[in-house]
């Protein structure tokens, strides 16, 4: 079971170090000659550094850096189509439980969207562009067609 008293507060010890962690991040990117903004052209710049610094760590380094870069990317989201950082606590089932994710992004209601999932799948996939194919899936979803596959 969770202890939703411990996972607020690690919530909010997520946001408090926000600032210090994107203000980092922005350093590191500059030591390496790129520059970042909070904006969808970064995405690809994002992706690229990502890779220069998490290929020669070890995996809790890694994992660190995950959620450092997902806090950049859940900025991303937030300030180019709207909403706000939430603790997913609604539902034990759901994927994202107990995590922070940007709500209120796009217009379908309660659709959830983690940078945590997004940069571990960037991490796995290893595929260029993929940071922005992830989150525009979430912002325009297509609708799916399984017509195929009933039948008839």
């Amino acid at each position: 079971m969770t202890d939703i008293k411990k996972s607020k507060d690690d919530f909010d010890e997520f946001l408090f170090k926000m600032d210090d962690q994107l203000d980092a991040l922005d350093d590191r990117a500059k030591k390496h000659g790129i520059q970042l903004e909070f904006s969808m052209n970064s995405l690809e710049k994002l992706e690229s550094l990502f890779f220069k610094i998490a290929d020669d760590v070890d995996d809790d380094t890694r994992a660190s850096l995950i959620v450092t870069f997902a806090r950049y990317v859940g900025e991303i989201v937030r300030l180019s189509f709207g909403g706000k950082w939430k603790l997913s606590l609604d539902d034990p089932k759901n994927i994202y439980y107990n995590s922070p994710v940007i709500v209120g992004h796009t217009a379908i209601s309660d659709l959830e969207f983690s940078p945590i999932d997004a940069m571990q799948t960037v991490w796995l996939r290893r595929k260029p562009g993929l940071l922005r194919q992830i989150i525009m899936a979430d912002i325009e979803p297509e609708d799916l067609d399984i017509d195929h596959l009933i039948e008839k």
